[in-house]
Parts: C-alpha cells; structure tokens; sequence
C-alpha cells in the first residue's frame, strides 16, 4: 500500500484563502493570521479548519471543510498534481495538525492499485527470484524507481525525492517537496506490481508451480530491509490459503 499526505504550512493556507470566492459580507474584511494552534482541537480528522476576518468592529468566520477544500489545498501547495489520479480517505482522517506550529498533513492515496509497467530484466544481483532461497528480492534501487513512476503518475515532482528503507513501521518512508508517504509491503497485488516492475513478472511465473508469495512468511530475513524489498516464496501447499 502506498499512502502519500501533502505538507501545508501556516503561510500555505492563507496563500490559499486568497484564492477563495468568498461571500459578499467579507468582501471589505482582511485575512487574521492564521494559527493552527488556534484551531479547534483535531481529532476525526474531518473538522474544519476555520479562517478569521475582521475589519473596523467586524469578526467573522468562514469554514473550510476538508471534503470541499482539501484536493485544492493539495493543488496549491504542488501544482503539477493530477488530481484525477489521487483520492481522499473515506472512513479515515482526511487531515490532521497540532498547535506545534508544524505543517498540516492532508492524507490522499492513489486511485490505481498498481502502475501496471513491466520493466527489463534486471542484471544479475539487482533483482531475481530464487526457489531454493525461497525468496523475491528486488533491490533498493529499483525500489526508489518503482516510487519514483509512482510519483510521476501522479505528477509529482521527483527529482529531489528522498528515500528511508526500514523504518520503526517496516516500510520506507519518501519525502519529494512539499508531499511525503510510506510504502508498506501489505498487499500481494502491490508486490505482484513490483516485481513485474523490476522485470520478475517471467521468471516468478516460472517457478508458479512450485511457490507463491506470501507476505507473511520468511522471517527478519523478508520484508522491506534497508537493502530493498523481499519477499518470501512459500512451497506451494504449505499453509496455502487457497488451497483445501
């Protein structure tokens, strides 16, 4: 699963209130600084973040619920996205900030389960598949490329992305500008993407017979390490779910 979230700052949101249509009654009235430590307390993740405008002996409040607003802000702080391609969470927090005075993460996900790209073969050592190993590995490199096309399927700027491999939740964790994610290794489809990526997707239908991937096998030795990605290859019939 790849999971992304766009960093907003303070300054971000009242660059982005100036791009508002706002009613008639606030025409005349200017922007308060905007302070996420003066925000209701965050905790569905849902609630609204709620600007101030005043002006001679004039207050007012204007809401920005995040299911209205929240693709836009994502636009403002990385115009090259394509907002066709990503999707807000449905039943899970949507943003979330604190009275840190740090940035307000805007969760988002994208659309397509997998990039569907089939790349070469790889050179010997960089990816393979191994029976005898009981194992796919596909190293870090091809990895950070894998990340990479996803982030400019969803035009996303990566030359400046930054990885980390094998963090305290088992993932590896990006940051590229102002947008940051993990890719955790918990979706046979997603490994099924990777490893056709990595020009695996012949050599493991090879050996379909005699191993599957299972994700949940292997050990220390599986998993995403700071070396890449492995993932263990289990006897086919042992502990095979889909199997009587």
């Amino acid at each position: 699963m790849i999971s992304l979230w766009a960093l907003v700052s303070e300054r971000d949101v009242e660059a982005f209130a100036d791009s508002l249509v706002l009613p008639v009654y606030l025409a005349h009235l200017r922007l308060a600084p905007f302070r996420f430590a003066e925000q209701a307390k965050n905790v569905e993740g849902r609630e609204p973040l709620v600007l101030c405008y005043v002006g001679d002996g004039r207050l007012e409040e204007f809401q920005l619920p995040p299911e209205e607003h929240a693709l836009a802000m994502i636009r403002s702080v990385c115009p090259g996205i394509v907002a066709s391609r990503l999707q807000l969470p449905r039943d899970d927090a949507r943003w979330h900030w604190d009275d840190s005075g740090g940035p307000m993460r805007i969760y988002f996900a994208p659309t397509a389960t997998a990039l569907g790209h089939s790349g070469p073969r790889p050179p010997d050592q960089a990816a393979y598949v191994s029976v005898s190993r009981q194992r796919v590995f596909v190293g870090r490199p091809l990895v950070e490329d894998y990340l990479r096309a996803w982030l400019r399927r969803l035009g996303i700027d990566d030359a400046q992305a930054r990885f980390q491999f094998a963090t305290p939740f088992g993932g590896v964790e990006l940051c590229a500008g102002p947008i940051a994610g993990q890719m955790l290794l918990d979706d046979v489809a997603m490994a099924e993407d990777l490893v056709r990526f990595a020009g695996l997707e012949q050599p493991l239908a090879e050996v379909r017979d005699f191993v599957r991937l299972d994700l949940a096998g292997g050990g220390p030795e599986c998993g995403i390490l700071d070396s890449g990605v492995s993932v263990h290859l289990a006897r086919c019939g042992e502990d095979d779910p889909e199997r009587p």
